[in-house]
């Protein structure tokens, strides 16, 4: 009986000693994690990172939860509650001997008599005295953190916005991307169509990037920032020199095929740039190999091996080892060697085929990105302040954005009064000139010809283009307009 009464009164101890620490335990981290927050919350409210105080909130209670969940999996233990009790109490360590005793069971009759001595003990001790609820220390000076937490952030967050005239360009940034993403559409059909797995996980990110354009409220500084990344991620996918030097020697290669009768279409089809349908004239020869004579296989042989020892040490050496090898299959009668040899080449200009058209699909997308960031620019400059001062933050209606009212000075007043008023000369002395001047009555020719007055002055011109120094240039202008006015009868 003592023994129960005992575990009891124990077990009663540990479980508010258990409830109290859980508090002490919440608040005390829950305070560790605000002060962890607050230089963070001093550098952003100085800087322009505009970390929301809900970060700094929910990283606070992370700390506080994982501390909390820490103490669950460790509670108090019953030596632990003992010895409180032994402590608060002034039991002089009965409880824990008690419990010791209970926990070995002697069964002496000693033991027995420490147990009742300890149970009419803790009879007279209440559990409230032992273990009492209070409020934990550090839940002022949660309060002291977060006060100084929102003051801070006060002055980012939570302050009236600064009246600002700045222009919302986000619906004219959609429309211009929406052509790129129509663009990007295109390429993805086109991929799927040619099975290119590869590709199309390109066209992903590239859609990814160009959706982006399309957020609410975006900044035309953000847009065409996220156009440049976008171009230059393009950028480096296509590479035009490369590919117009792989062309260069494929139709190089199929010049050298084209006067051969076994291979003269495939080689027609390397010069016009369709790999697609070379490989598939290569692939009938291939079947037809075994049909061939001695005579046709050392000529088809020699013809291989000829041009892939045009494509070593190129970019296309690959394809060179191939036909170089298939030759030297046909060479010493390995018809099934060749047929492989060729096989791989046919793959090979399949391969090269699929790379050509993903490269203009590539430059289609970085044109029409580029487009698209001139538009996004255009648009934007269209406003009368233009686009530094849509991507200002604070404008300022000072010096650069104000204009006098009298640019142009006062305006002449019209209402005056004119006079007209007619002044005769005095002749004085000295001598004076005078001119007279004939004209034709109206309807009536001039005296002179036309074709007297071309005539002599193109005598004169020519003169003018012989003796003077006349640039080349003029000489050509002077010339057609003399061809031009020349007379029709001539």
């Amino acid at each position: 009986m003592e023994e129960k009464l005992i575990l009891e009164k124990i077990r009663r101890v540990r479980h508010r000693l258990n409830i109290q620490r859980y508090f002490q335990t919440l608040s005390t981290f829950l305070f560790y994690g605000f002060l962890v927050c607050v230089p963070f919350v001093i550098v952003d409210s100085v800087t322009s990172f505009n970390i929301s105080p809900m970060v700094f909130l929910w990283v606070a209670l992370g700390i506080a939860a994982a501390a909390f969940v820490f103490r669950l999996l460790r509670p108090v233990s019953l030596h632990e509650a003992a010895q409180t009790i032994d402590t608060n109490a002034s039991l002089k360590d009965r409880v824990i001997s008690g419990l010791e005793q209970i926990q070995h069971q002697t069964g002496e009759t000693l033991t027995a008599l420490q147990l009742q001595d300890t149970t009419r003990k803790l009879q007279a001790v209440p559990v409230n005295q032992v273990v009492r609820y209070a409020v934990p220390r550090e839940t002022q000076f949660i309060a002291l953190v977060a006060i100084f937490l929102v003051s801070f952030s006060f002055v980012e967050f939570f302050a009236p916005p600064a009246t600002s005239t700045e222009i919302d360009f986000s619906p004219q940034i959609a429309a211009e991307a929406d052509t790129l993403l129509k663009e990007i559409e295109k390429a993805k059909k086109e991929a799927d169509q040619n099975e290119d797995p590869e590709f199309e996980e390109l066209l992903k990110e590239i859609e990814k990037r160009a959706l982006a354009l399309k957020k609410p409220q975006i900044a035309p500084k953000e847009a065409l920032a996220r156009m440049t990344e976008l171009s230059a991620l393009l950028k480096t996918q296509v590479n035009p020199q490369k590919m117009a030097q792989q062309e260069s020697l494929m139709s190089g290669l199929g010049q050298q095929f084209i006067g051969n009768p076994y291979l003269g279409e495939f080689g027609q089809q390397l010069k016009r740039g369709d790999y697609q349908q070379a490989a598939a004239k290569l692939d009938q020869v291939t079947e037809k190999l075994p049909e061939f004579e001695k005579e046709q296989r050392q000529n088809i042989s020699d013809e291989l091996k000829r041009g892939g020892k045009s494509l070593q040490g190129t970019d296309l050496g690959g394809l060179g080892t191939e036909l170089s090898g298939a030759g030297e299959g046909l060479a010493n009668a390995d018809v099934e060697g060749a047929q492989t040899r060729l096989r791989a080449s046919s793959k090979k200009m399949r391969n090269l085929s699929l790379l050509k058209k993903r490269n203009l699909q590539l430059a289609k997308l970085l044109s029409e990105c580029e487009a698209c960031k001139a538009g996004i620019a255009s648009v934007c400059q269209s406003n009368k302040a233009g686009l530094t001062y849509a991507m200002s933050q604070n404008p300022n209606k000072g010096i650069g954005k104000a204009t006098s009212a009298g640019q142009l000075g006062q305006l002449t007043s019209l209402d005056s009064t004119l006079n007209l008023e007619q002044i005769t000369g005095v002749q004085g002395e000295g001598s004076s000139t005078v001119q007279t001047a004939k004209t034709s009555a109206e309807g009536q020719q001039s005296a002179v010809s036309y074709k007297d007055a071309y005539t002599k002055y193109q005598k004169l011109s020519e003169d003018a283009l012989t003796e003077e120094p006349i640039p080349l240039g003029y000489k050509f202008y002077v010339k057609r307009y003399f061809e031009s006015i020349k007379p029709s009868d001539e």
